[in-house]
């Protein structure tokens, strides 16, 4: 197991090197930025709205969404919030 966990360590290192020499870093930060964003978007809006029963959890699915898709992924979390909940 412990050959595992190295494995994968290695793995995304060299993920993160190929990343970083190919020049496609600014991809990656950008998805950071969208996350962060999303994060405090997402907070903002079930702070406010959350009384009327329009709220969406912060956990690693929602922030990937949100952090992948941007602006239209915030707003896809909320409508299947309004759809389903």
């Amino acid at each position: 197991m412990d050959y595992l966990m190295w494995l994968i360590i290695a793995l995304g290192f060299g993920i993160f090197a190929y990343l970083f020499y190919t020049r496609q870093f600014k991809w990656l930060f950008g998805v950071a930025r969208n996350a962060a964003f999303g994060i405090v978007g997402i907070l903002l809006f079930n702070f406010f709205f959350g009384g009327f029963g329009i709220a969406v959890g912060v956990n690693a699915v929602t922030t990937m969404v949100v952090g992948l898709l941007g602006a239209p992924g915030f707003l896809l979390l909320y409508a299947t919030q309004l759809l389903v909940g």
